[in-house]
């Protein structure tokens, strides 16, 4: 099954960073899925979407390399638990029936070729006078950066104007991206998800224009009775005062009740997901656009991704005429979250990925560097090659950087997850409980992860010829090691 994922706007990027993390750690998913990421973005240049572009690069990196040849590359997955299982693929690279153009293989394909203003796109020189006054009764036609339309630059997105964002994705039907999508949907078990914000200029804007795009008459068969799919994420973050900047966060509770309003009667999906948080003290620098808005990961952008998890493993039959509606809720409203404040469902299909993912990646930055004289480290090549080859720098930039970042942004967030510690020992990693430690049980020591490399190495050597591939496999089984030691949870909340 290929899940047509559409992420709109800096809420989209975000999202998607979020969703290739859980992927990663091996979060719930079907055996079978593939997900197609298209981010819509007038702001090619936008820090939030540039960094998930990298993310899900170094992903398909890592993937392509770890799983060659195996039954993991085919996506079928065995009973041991896979990192990075779930193909990661950019619509370019599909085939697509009758595409009269090719659009690269990037996740963020162009919208359009326009890079001027606003008056620019809408040809407002060539209009009758008479035309262009009444043009300026809808639009503010100042020079002043905080509230021009007609004249604000569409290369930095639309700036909170969903007025504006609204006439420009009216033209999505004949741009290069969507004439590709259409033709590559060519199948009845492909699904269409969207992620938008609901307070913005651009997910807004895209949002009810690309649904209304999905369902019309004119669109071929497959894709009007595809199961389709949106999580809208509603304001979650406060901005600073800039009075340079034109994004009114004031506006956003309006421009949100506007839109729900307008959702209710107006959208019509199979599945719609809503996810949002009271703004706390911390607040997100007030840029409008460019390589400067790069937002600290959130919990609630990890909870708009698991929505998708939940959309493509939804089994047709679960599908009813009627609309479903989906919001999210935690067992309590503390500001501060730790793993036990999370339902079942969560637990196990994302965080429960995680806590492996966590020590996987502790294992490869900590543990596998200061090991490379032992004979499973020699085996694999690695004192040549972790170092130098594609694969380990890929994978170093993944779980070193990315995923430590990612970590630590959402444990200094506002509303703050902070379910591990990376910076501690073994023992202490999970920090809603340390494993207890004895004279003749020193829980995840340097000698038991010593002992357990070379065990589990050479086993390998058989099925997994390859090093790189011997190496994944090696870093899924001593994780899985390290989560049998730390042991059953208690998930019960204490009082506060």
């Amino acid at each position: 099954m290929k899940l047509f994922l559409f992420g709109i706007g800096g809420t989209g990027a975000r999202v998607l960073r979020s969703l290739t993390m859980l992927l990663a750690a091996g979060a719930k998913a079907p055996a079978d899925l593939t997900i197609i990421p298209i981010l819509l973005d007038m702001d090619m240049q936008n820090g939030d979407t540039e960094r998930a572009l990298r993310l899900v690069e170094q992903y398909r990196t890592i993937r392509r390399i770890a799983y060659k040849d195996t039954a993991a590359s085919q996506g079928t997955q065995t009973e041991r638990r896979t990192f990075f299982a779930t193909p990661l693929q950019p619509l370019g690279t599909l085939q697509a029936e009758n595409a009269q153009e090719r659009i690269g293989d990037s996740v963020l394909p162009k919208l359009t070729e326009h890079q001027g203003t606003f008056e620019e796109f809408l040809q407002v020189s060539s209009m009758e006078e008479i035309d262009r006054e009444f043009l300026k009764l809808f639009y503010d036609n100042s020079a002043k950066p905080t509230s021009t339309e007609l004249k604000l630059n569409l290369s930095v997105g639309f700036k909170g104007n969903p007025n504006i964002g609204s006439v420009v994705f009216n033209s999505l039907e004949d741009s290069a991206v969507y004439k590709y999508f259409t033709g590559a949907f060519n199948n009845e078990t492909d699904r269409v998800f969207i992620i938008s914000s609901i307070f913005g200029g651009t997910g807004s804007s895209g949002f009810p224009q690309l649904v209304k795009l999905l369902q019309h008459p004119s669109q071929k068969m497959h894709i009007r009775n595809a199961r389709k799919g949106a999580v809208t994420v509603m304001p979650y973050f406060a901005l600073e005062e800039n009075t340079q900047s034109s994004i009114d966060q004031n506006r956003f509770l309006s421009k949100t009740k506007a839109a729900l309003s307008y959702y209710q009667n107006q959208i019509d999906l199979d599945a719609l997901y809503y996810i949002g948080d009271k703004p706390g003290s911390k607040l997100y620098p007030n840029v409008e656009g460019g390589s400067q808005q790069l937002n600290n990961a959130h919990v609630v952008e990890l909870l708009a991704a698991e929505s998708i998890l939940h959309f493509a493993s939804k089994h047709n039959d679960d599908f009813t005429e009627n609309k479903r509606f989906y919001e999210y809720g935690l067992k309590r409203n503390d500001r501060r979250l730790d793993l036990p404040h999370f339902h079942d469902s969560t637990y196990h299909g994302v965080l429960e990925p995680l806590i492996r993912f966590t020590y996987a990646t502790k294992l490869f930055t900590d543990f596998v560097p200061a090991n490379l004289g032992e004979a499973f480290a020699k085996n694999l090549a690695l004192p040549q090659n972790l170092n130098t080859s594609t694969f380990y720098q890929a994978l170093r930039n993944f779980l070193g950087h990315h995923y430590k970042e990612w970590l630590r942004e959402m444990a200094e967030n506002d509303r703050s997850f902070h379910p591990f510690d990376l910076g501690a020992e073994f023992n202490s990693v999970v920090r809603a409980k340390r494993i207890e430690t004895s004279f003749f049980d020193k829980g995840i020591s340097d000698r038991f992860l010593r002992e357990q490399a070379g065990r589990i190495e050479h086993n390998l050597q058989g099925s997994f010829p390859q090093t790189e591939q011997r190496f994944m496999q090696l870093l899924i089984d001593m994780a899985e090691k390290c989560r049998d030691k730390l042991g059953a949870l208690n998930r019960e909340l204490t009082d506060v």
